[in-house]
């Protein structure tokens, strides 16, 4: 196959089965399923103000361009299209590579790379969107090969852990590291009172009580620590993977406040509706269905393919 070669001289041919399983066949179904409804609401989301304002500005054009309107109305249709074959598991060996080169062209174009700004934390929800889709394709080719031999996963991984490597970049900062907490102070500010300021408090509190500096340093060593692990392919996964799903949650749930507000004025550029942590959390869902952290409790890994 044209991706075994061209992925071949990487080392990318599959995982390592003496630390990864081939989980059974539609184990990764409900997190596909997820990915799909993750983008109905951004679908929703699309037809917003502030998405249109994003791409007027993109575009230089003013809010009563037909171009502008024509061209949201064709990447909202392009994201139904997206989820319709999320949710309904047809033509994903197609419309996977579509989503990857979707999220490609929003990162670049639209994100130009990332945030490049002081306070800057991540690379931008396209490129999380990517790795997500190349994770949809490596469970589509799952469905055919043994984890051994699923290469497309390991391209998944490997990008995933060149995410990871540039946010732990980027919480290097000094910016980062001496301003964890403005964050989170910022994100109380924002919720306005109610529950989601309520558990903002939570957090500060935590983080107070640690150290703001500690908690930066060790949120910064994890995730350094994690782009090793998912670059390498390390049985470290086992632990890792959890850990770092419920570090996503975390920053999903405080400073990107549950991917909210929930209605079609929310702010916010393309594909970055529901927040970009979520998205981080969906790919570790499937880091953690091959390095399983069932195998840290001497569970043996499956050595059998994805067959129905």
């Amino acid at each position: 196959m044209p991706m075994q070669t061209l992925l071949a001289p990487f080392n990318l041919t599959g995982e390592d089965v003496a630390v990864a399983r081939s989980p059974r066949a539609g184990a990764f179904d409900w997190l596909r399923i997820a990915f799909g409804l993750i983008l109905v609401y951004d679908s929703w989301t699309s037809l917003s103000v502030a998405d249109k304002t994003e791409f007027a500005h993109l575009m230089g054009l003013p809010m009563s361009s037909g171009l502008l309107h024509l061209t949201v109305i064709a990447l909202t249709f392009l994201k139904i299209a997206l989820a319709a074959a999320l949710l309904t598991g047809r033509g994903l060996k197609v419309m996977g590579w579509v989503g990857v080169g979707m999220s490609l062209a929003i990162w670049i174009v639209v994100q130009h790379g990332g945030d490049f700004g002081p306070d800057g934390t991540d690379p931008g929800a396209g490129a999380a969107y990517l790795v997500a889709f190349l994770f949809v394709l490596a469970a589509e080719r799952a469905k055919d090969v043994d984890i051994a031999h699923n290469e497309t996963f390991s391209l998944a991984r490997v990008a995933f852990g060149m995410l990871w490597a540039y946010d732990a970049l980027y919480k290097f900062q000094p910016y980062f590291l001496t301003h964890y907490l403005d964050f989170l102070t910022a994100a109380k500010a924002d919720a306005g009172g109610g529950l989601q300021a309520g558990y903002d408090q939570l957090w500060i509190a935590i983080s107070l009580l640690v150290g703001p500096g500690v908690m930066a340093w060790i949120v910064a060593m994890f995730e350094a620590v994690t782009a090793i692990g998912l670059l390498a392919g390390h049985r470290s996964l086992r632990a890792l993977a959890p850990i770092g799903f419920a570090l996503a949650f975390v920053i999903w749930s405080v400073p990107e406040e549950f991917g909210g507000p929930f209605h079609l004025g929310v702010g916010g550029g393309p594909t970055h509706m529901f927040g970009t942590a979520i998205i981080y959390m969906l790919c570790m869902g499937y880091v953690m269905m091959v390095y399983s952290p069932r195998d840290l409790f001497g569970f043996a890994p499956r050595r059998h393919p994805l067959a129905s």
